[in-house]
């Protein structure tokens, strides 16, 4: 018996902790953009630090979310329009 209720709280204990894990995984969801135009000498990966998900989240998915707003890939010129994601990180 005391077997069995060892068994049970490890896994209660694991689907507790596989429920957090997915959780954090989720990706926020996108509440709006910001407009940024492009400067001499831009990264995208330096406009994505202006995003409010910046630290928060992986900086890569930051990058294809804004690549896919934009319409762009990696390589940007001056004048370009990028959209910054706004993260709904609450």
């Amino acid at each position: 018996m005391k077997k069995f209720i060892t068994m049970c709280l490890v896994a209660i204990l694991v689907v507790g902790l596989f429920a957090i894990c997915v959780n954090a995984m989720k990706k926020p969801d996108i509440v709006g953009y910001d407009t940024y135009v492009v400067r001499s000498g831009d990264t995208l990966w330096a406009i994505a630090q202006e995003s409010n998900g910046w630290n928060k989240m992986d900086a890569y998915e930051i990058i294809d979310d804004m690549e896919e707003a934009s319409d762009c890939t990696a390589l940007i010129h001056p004048g370009d329009i990028i959209y910054i994601p706004i993260y709904d990180l609450d």
